[in-house]
């Protein structure tokens, strides 16, 4: 930890022992004065489409994990993974991965963000249905009994608190502009109003810093940039756009890819800065040139992700967060992303087949703005995509094949917080229907074990060595020891790279074709001894049916039937693995095991694979 990491950890503890003084006694946040007196809003500023008649109305959002929303509508700190509850305590003395805690944190906080709030008002002011009213003016007036300023996990982290004041930034802006807007609806949007300038005041206090600062920061500053618009804070907006040129800068690849490796996360930064993006211009202003440029450079990769369906190759966590959402349901959130992009960043091209597609966007832009964007060119993939930067290959075929490879580093930073043990591995699309996958996430904290397991090496579609991981793992978001990168070479319809381990010794090279008709992918391993065992995974989605037929392993899935063969396997055998497409949830997956056959040079280990349609 460097110097100037341990003196903001010491200021930082220092302020929240003034904090817990100060707050000491439970009170609401928008009743806070200890920043001063909330200015008035001008809420017409977030730029609002009120004239949008695309809509659906509830009283409802999607909870993670397949939880019920009606089971934990006023469970604020419901614990989620067992019966009990989080305990109320200074926000800032909890710790949410240690050992006994309750459940994931992650879990409760989706119910704490209070997109349910937007939903509510949005539907009140869409129908005029009071009962939306009022089911708002209760949750709001439970959450904050339940939750005094800084007291309760849910005022734990500033990346959450920001959040919630978009939301609750929305939530008011909806109820402003409600026709004969009654004294429950006006006093509901100044409270709603007053606590949003609130916790902007205390998130630029809190910062994430140093070897913390990751997609964090980014939400922080966002959240911090729409209240200081808001509100005509010029010095907070002043700060939290030079903070985010200087992060995004940091934690962007030049070829565009985010260096968390997760395309989720890199989502998750472009949406808040297209949410920013879309503030300023309401109010008259723009977004850097820069941080515009960055978005661009960031929907190129997105868009190479996409393998149709609404489907996108990712690698990495992904904990479905979103930072806006004014529809009950969860629609696909690359493609609303990358709506949003195309909207405020696209100039002459965009980077989804449908821009309107989702109930939030339509609420943003008029029909103008969404028709301009929908006439703009589709941006298409190439055949092959190679980011070196950012470590990932796509390839693709004229027969719907699409191949990805992560030949990147393991993550952002000292943490690495979101990065997974899986350099080298593939994912594999055919017409569209996933074959070879990605675990997924599952969960966070509560479960170690799990949590590690869906990092691992060994269920990912990469080669394991001696039943170890490529990198080594010190905790849910943190890294020590670990494997590195290089592409040795790209060639028209393909790639060679190779992954170092932290031993020194181990080695494996991987070499991956692609043609119409056949893929190929050759693996070589040098291992640290003769005696040392190299396992290749073919991780399948759930639901494929696996059978060996004479030489071939066959895959049947969703009508599609793939043949592969493999030329110096010792031995294969079938089990199932986890695998997490939603987080929170998992189901098994059928994964093959490939033991490498030993060479004459005694510590390689080599394998061909060779997958081909074999009919429907």
């Amino acid at each position: 930890m460097s110097a100037g990491e341990v003196a903001y950890r010491v200021s930082q503890r220092c302020l929240q022992r003034r904090e817990r003084a100060e707050f000491r006694e439970p009170i609401p946040v928008y009743e806070v004065r200890a920043y001063g007196e909330p200015p008035e809003p001008v809420l017409s500023k977030l730029g609002l489409n009120l004239a949008n008649d695309a809509f659906t109305a509830g009283r409802s959002i999607e909870l993670l994990g397949g939880y019920g929303y009606d089971d934990y509508r006023t469970r604020w700190h419901a614990a989620f993974q067992s019966e009990g509850d989080w305990p109320v305590r200074f926000a800032h003395d909890y710790s949410f991965s240690a050992e006994g805690v309750p459940g994931d944190i992650r879990t409760n906080w989706e119910l704490n963000r209070h997109h349910q709030f937007t939903v509510l008002a949005k539907s009140h002011f869409a129908t005029g249905d009071d009962c939306y009213l009022k089911e708002l003016s209760e949750l709001f007036r439970d959450w904050n009994d339940k939750n005094p300023f800084l007291w309760g996990p849910e005022w734990s982290s500033p990346m959450e608190n920001s959040i919630r004041l978009v939301n609750w930034l929305v939530a008011a802006a909806f109820l402003d502009a409600t026709d004969g807007a009654g004294e429950l609806a006006r006093a509901l949007r100044d409270r709603l109003a007053d606590g949003s300038w609130v916790i902007a005041a205390n998130v630029r206090r809190h910062y994430s810093r140093h070897s913390s600062a990751n997609n964090h920061t980014v939400i922080e500053a966002v959240g911090v940039g729409i209240a200081a618009v808001v509100f005509g804070e010029e010095g907070w907006l002043l700060e939290a756009v030079s903070l985010l040129e200087n992060e995004i800068t940091r934690q962007t690849w030049p070829d565009g890819v985010n260096k968390e490796q997760a395309l989720h996360y890199q989502l998750f930064v472009m949406e808040a800065l297209c949410l920013l993006s879309h503030v300023l211009r309401a109010s008259g202003h723009e977004l850097p040139s820069e941080l515009a440029s960055l978005v661009r450079s960031m929907a190129g990769y997105a868009r190479s992700c996409s393998v149709g369906n609404g489907r996108y190759i990712e690698f990495g966590d992904d904990d479905e967060g979103r930072i806006l959402n004014l529809s009950p349901s969860k629609a696909g959130y690359p493609d609303y992303v990358l709506s949003l992009a195309s909207l405020e960043c696209g100039e002459s091209v965009r980077w989804v087949r449908d821009v309107s597609a989702d109930e939030t966007v339509r609420w943003l832009y008029p029909d103008s703005e969404l028709e301009t964007a929908g006439a703009m060119p589709l941006r298409m993939p190439a055949d092959i995509e190679t980011f070196l930067d950012g470590g990932v290959t796509v390839l693709r075929t004229d027969e719907d094949a699409v191949l990805a490879v992560d030949h990147g580093p393991l993550g952002l930073g000292p943490l690495a917080a979101h990065g997974h043990a899986d350099a080298l591995s593939v994912q594999l699309y055919v017409d569209g229907v996933p074959v070879l996958v990605d675990p997924g996430t599952y969960i966070y904290n509560g479960d170690p074990e799990m949590r590690d397991l869906f990092r691992s090496t060994a269920v990912h579609n990469t080669v394991c060595v001696s039943g170890k991981d490529q990198s080594e793992m010190l905790g849910p978001f943190l890294w020590g020891k670990r494997s590195e990168c290089e592409v040795e070479r790209v060639f028209e319809s393909g790639l060679a790279a190779r992954c170092a381990w932290p031993d020194g010794a181990t080695i494996h090279a991987r070499e991956v074709e692609i043609s119409p008709t056949i893929i190929d992918i050759k693996d070589r391993v040098h291992c640290p001894s003769e005696t040392t065992s190299a396992v290749a995974s073919f991780v399948f989605a759930p639901g494929t049916e696996l059978v060996v037929e004479d030489s071939a392993l066959l895959a049947i899935v969703s009508g599609l039937k793939l043949a592969l063969y493999f030329e110096g396997a010792k031995d294969v055998c079938i089990d199932e693995v986890p695998c997490s497409s939603r987080y929170g949830s998992q189901v098994r997956a059928p994964r093959a095991l490939v033991v490498m056959g030993r060479s004459e040079e005694g510590c390689v280990r080599t394998l061909k694979t060779m997958i081909r349609k074999a009919g429907k």
